[in-house]
């Protein structure tokens, strides 16, 4: 097999040429997956349309974020379900209502508290807001949900989101809104979280589709971009792997 390899620089200038082509069509792609995740309205579609509804009838919002810590390694995760909630809280604040939060880990109430501020700032209402209107339950992940749960049912919630790191016991939070009938909005990346909500409803975000939801929601390029190069890396990193695999093989 070394015999059929070709001497001298020529390997590895074909190598190269070969990367360069393939991270060319690889950002042509990854363009054009840009403007494709921004029309794909997702699990969380029907979102502003339940919310409208909601305030029609006097009904209010919770976004229950979860358990994880920003320090830790759910932390990627609770950030993007911050993105998700300020995105979703601004969009009932402009149909008039008062959305609550709640957390279940105390590195995210201030996060979650500035996210509130900064939605009721994005409509013009900065004296609406309430940080009395972020709940910290429990530090607890079971503990966290039951307490959610309670505060929804408390509320009377119309319309319910569960966004960030939440595992099996996001039927915790939920099971007040489904028994009535309103099925709630979940993006979970854990597959406890994901495999808990799947038979209850079917405005799911699971695993990676969290961080597409929080760039839709949130209606930020930049946050597309960074999906679309997430792809692009994904695909390098295999198809280096594959030449380096193939490299070893021909004895290089």
């Amino acid at each position: 097999m070394l015999a059929l390899m070709p001497e001298g620089p020529w390997p590895l200038i074909l190598l190269a040429t070969s990367f360069v082509v393939l991270l060319v069509l690889l950002i042509a792609r990854s363009r054009r997956g840009i403007e494709a995740r921004e029309d794909v309205s997702g699990s969380f579609g029907g979102l502003r349309d339940e919310l409208a509804r909601a305030a029609e009838e006097g009904g209010s919002l919770h976004i229950a974020l979860g358990s994880g810590s920003v320090a830790g390694g759910d932390a990627t995760v609770s950030f993007a379900g911050i993105r998700i909630a300020s995105a979703v809280a601004g969009a009932a604040i402009a149909y008039g209502m008062a959305p609550t939060m709640s957390v279940g880990d105390p590195t995210l109430l201030p996060l979650a508290q500035d996210a509130l501020r900064s939605a009721y700032w994005s409509q013009g209402a900065p004296l609406r807001y309430n940080a009395d209107h972020v709940l910290f339950i429990a530090p607890s992940p079971t503990a966290f949900a039951a307490g959610a749960g309670n505060v929804i049912a408390a509320q009377g919630a119309r319309v319910t989101v569960v966004a960030g790191a939440s595992g099996a016991g996001v039927t915790l939070c939920t099971h007040t809104g489904v028994g009535r009938g309103l099925p709630p909005f979940v993006a979970v990346a854990s597959s406890r979280g994901s495999g808990a909500s799947y038979p209850v409803t079917d405005c799911l975000a699971p695993g990676e589709a969290l961080y597409a939801t929080a760039a839709q929601q949130s209606e930020d390029r930049q946050a597309y971009i960074g999906l679309a190069a997430q792809d692009v890396l994904r695909v390098l990193l295999v198809a280096a792997i594959l030449v380096a695999s193939l490299w070893a093989l021909a004895g290089g």
